[in-house]
């Protein structure tokens, strides 16, 4: 079932797209947010950030729990769909792609007012009165920090649990693997009184939240997590779990960057050499590495005013590089949706062989 929901999850997003706005679990989480936000920045505290991450995650908490209960009684195939549902939002690879294509379309066709207006929607910055180049500067850079924030870390955190939970059961013999060839579910209890099914729900229920945890704290990160005297102290907290869960999903974008560079045929030597090199160039531990490792690919300077710049000018910087940075961006997610199948498939071959 881990297996099915999450392909089904990865095709409701390439097909259908983002859930609708008043029934989507991240806008929810935002609309959470700000309403706890207006209470906790009266303290004027840095434990605010503390008290604003725990609330919001406390009653995510309690609405996940009365989900789950209403869905152990629906049948096992809309337990399915849901699931799947619930994950898609966790992650948003179309939106993501389509909004940096939207806004080379607008360059292309020379709607430079139209395409800062676009680009003002993925970036917080004020891009009123910047030319051209750093308009693609400004989209490319969005979008290859966000195939962190937006796919690779949420994912990673899903099939990670859920890598763990098949290792932990190993090891403990709570399950019985024998019938997993035949069998939709991952997991089949043996010699307990425990309903089989209900106990896989839960497990890949479990593995979701975790991704909307970490969705949470992104959520917030991009809400208060600004450096200015109205955020500096609610923001904190926010800010530092951010760069924490963002860690190791952002190196590992970085490579797998440089990876699909190569099959792409794009210089991935110096996207190797100028994300090892910008990488730290930027304010956040994280976001350089995406963004360093497809400046050097694409041969390309990306600059934020008074804040970094990353890569050489080798080639002058057009719209149609954005093309080359959603291909870029296309492959990195790919890539790693892939491995994290190889990998479950070599776990569960070795389990079923022990």
């Amino acid at each position: 079932m881990f297996f099915v929901v999450s392909i089904l999850a990865i095709l409701m997003d390439e097909l259908i797209g983002e859930v609708p706005s008043n029934i989507h679990p991240v806008v929810f989480i935002g609309k959470l947010t700000n309403f706890f936000k207006n209470i906790y920045i009266k303290l004027d505290s840095y434990l605010s950030g503390l008290y604003l991450l725990l609330s919001v995650v406390f009653v995510f908490l309690i609405v996940s729990y009365i989900v789950l209960l209403i869905i152990t009684y629906l049948p096992l195939i809309i337990t399915i769909i849901l699931f799947a549902l619930l994950l898609s939002s966790t992650f948003s690879i179309n939106l993501l792609l389509s909004s940096a294509e939207h806004v080379r379309i607008l360059l292309e066709n020379r709607e430079i007012f139209a395409a800062r207006e676009a680009v003002s929607q993925l970036v917080s910055r004020d891009l009123s009165g910047l030319n051209q180049n750093y308009v693609i500067s400004a989209t490319i850079e969005s979008l290859t920090e966000n195939v962190t924030d937006s796919v690779i870390s949420p994912l990673f955190y899903y099939f990670v649990l859920g890598f763990l939970i098949i290792i932990f059961n190993c090891y403990n013999h709570l399950f019985d693997y024998s019938y997993i060839v035949t069998n939709l579910n991952l997991f089949v209890l043996n010699n307990m009184q425990i309903d089989a099914n209900r106990v896989v729900i839960d497990l890949i229920f479990v593995c979701i939240i975790i991704a909307y945890l970490f969705r949470i704290v992104n959520t917030q990160d991009a809400m208060v997590g600004y450096k200015t005297k109205k955020y500096i102290k609610i923001g904190f907290v926010p800010a530092i779990c951010d760069d924490l869960l963002n860690f190791i999903p952002a190196r590992i974008t970085g490579y797998l960057m440089i990876l699909s560079a190569r099959i792409l045929g794009m210089d991935w030597r110096n996207g190797l050499r100028i994300m090892r090199r910008d990488a730290r160039a930027c304010e956040s531990p994280n976001s350089g590495y995406p963004m360093a490792a497809a400046a050097g690919s694409l041969s390309i300077q990306l600059i934020k005013r008074n804040h970094y710049i990353l890569g050489d000018p080798i080639k002058r910087i057009e719209p149609y590089d954005i093309r080359r940075a959603y291909n870029l961006s296309r492959w990195t997610i790919f890539l790693f949706i892939l491995f994290q199948f190889i990998i479950l498939f070599l776990i569960l071959i070795v389990m079923w062989i022990i």
